[in-house]
């Protein structure tokens, strides 16, 4: 019998495939990296750990957390309080900004306030079309000038009225009007938001968990790229020319990954539907460097337009992954698709990082530079349309979609667990 095959090796294909293996489906799983993981792993350098950019652990299903403990990993996950800032114009204050102003400058501070309390007065009952609506009705002018509109314009490469509503929800949590008043006044000390707290292993980095997965499947193909998908036919063609046939297709890589490997025609309504996705690359600057960290946050976000980056951890703070009296920094700049010289701009970053008084270059022993391609879905109002065509498409040819980019959504780690036990029962109950 045909296996079921499951392109892409990171957290949602392993824990679909080991469930499907445990369940006694014949399995192949196809990784072109040489380690498991995907964007969920981890590299060591001169005893310095550093992941592909930020990977936090937020856990509100018990299934997760039971899965995790069948694996033998849970207690090996240290549960952390959030700290995290924003910083505006120089001033820090915590986050989430729209319950702690009380840090930004004066005038900042007054001008998130009032704007808040005009919107929180106004009885408009029209629905927002768009992300800038939206935030304008949730937030006021002011959080949405000194915050939302420029953070995430930084984030997705997007105009606010370019974005549609369907990734907020619980990412970007709305305050009664008490609690920002007492978040101007300093007053605020209740933890808000899905990451108020989190979990991190001990040490290791964040590959514990996808190797953790991958160590009990036997059915994992590492550094085997797909590079021709043939859906009449069923079977794939890998970068060495090897043929492999599937009964069933699991797909995690990215949804415009797949449809560029398909071999056979599109339908026009299909490749119309894959040109409108669209997304941002990340750049991650991951630095080792002596001493302190010279915050005690785990990370910081950064909405001013004249700064590169968006957002820099300091995973160090939150993990073993430095040597001794040394700390490990996180720099994250959002690209477009295929654009920019990824050095240049990491050495803008890091020159970016210097000024704001975040690294002492004198201090700096490891510099490693990624990109996560891709990072972010840009939620515009094509994308909703265009994904159900192109789910629809696949699933009447037997390809189901599980996880963040190859369903094209927002999502956490927990989120990728869940997704791969999912499509391991739905193919399974489909016999």
């Amino acid at each position: 019998m045909e296996p079921v095959l499951i392109i892409g090796g990171g957290l949602t294909g392993l824990v679909a495939a080991e469930q499907l293996e445990r369940a006694g489906t014949p399995t192949v799983v196809l990784e072109r990296e040489a380690t498991p993981g995907g964007a969920c792993r981890s590299l060591s350098d001169e005893g310095y750990t550093f992941d592909y950019t930020g990977h936090l652990l937020h856990v509100a299903r018990p299934e997760t957390q039971a899965y995790l403990e069948e694996l033998g990993l849970w207690r090996q996950l240290k549960v952390h309080r959030r700290r995290a800032a924003v910083v505006i114009g120089g001033h820090a204050t915590p986050y989430p900004v729209q319950i702690n102003t009380h840090g930004l400058d004066p005038e900042v501070r007054r001008d998130c306030l009032l704007g808040f309390v005009h919107a929180w007065a106004d009885e408009t009952a029209e629905e927002p079309a768009d992300f800038r609506a939206w935030v304008l009705d949730r937030f006021g002018e002011g959080l949405a000038d000194h915050f939302f509109f420029p953070y995430n314009s930084k984030l997705y490469r997007a105009r606010p009225e370019e974005l549609s509503l369907d990734w907020v929800g619980r990412y970007v949590p709305k305050p009664k009007l008490e609690e920002v008043v007492d978040g101007a006044l300093g007053l605020h000390d209740e933890d808000v938001g899905y990451n108020a707290t989190f979990r991190y292993p001990a040490s290791g980095g964040i590959s514990l968990l996808p190797n953790g997965v991958a160590g009990r499947l036997s059915c994992l193909r590492l550094e085997r790229e797909v590079t021709g998908v043939h859906l009449g036919e069923r079977w794939v063609e890998l970068a060495d020319g090897e043929q492999l046939g599937w009964r069933k297709l699991l797909s995690t890589i990215s949804l415009p990954a797949l449809i560029d490997r398909l071999v056979d025609p599109l339908p026009e309504e299909v490749a119309a539907a894959r040109r409108a996705l669209r997304w941002v690359r990340v750049l991650n600057l991951a630095l080792g460097v002596e001493g302190p960290a010279p915050s005690t946050e785990h990370w910081l976000y950064f909405p001013d337009p004249e700064l590169p980056f968006y957002r820099v951890g300091f995973p160090s703070n939150h993990g073993d992954l430095a040597p001794p009296g040394c700390h490990t920094v996180s720099v994250e700049a959002s690209l477009d698709p295929g654009v920019g010289d990824v050095e240049a701009l990491a050495a803008g970053a890091q020159s970016a990082l210097a000024g704001a008084g975040l690294l002492e270059e004198g201090a700096l022993r490891v510099r490693r530079v990624t990109v996560l391609d891709p990072a972010y879905v840009v939620f515009d109002h094509h994308r909703r349309q265009a994904v159900a065509l192109l789910r629809d498409f696949l699933r009447q040819r037997g390809v189901t979609l599980a996880g963040r980019w190859a369903e094209w959504k927002y999502s956490a780690m927990e989120d990728a667990v869940l997704d791969g036990m999912r499509a391991a029962r739905n193919l399974s109950d489909a016999g």
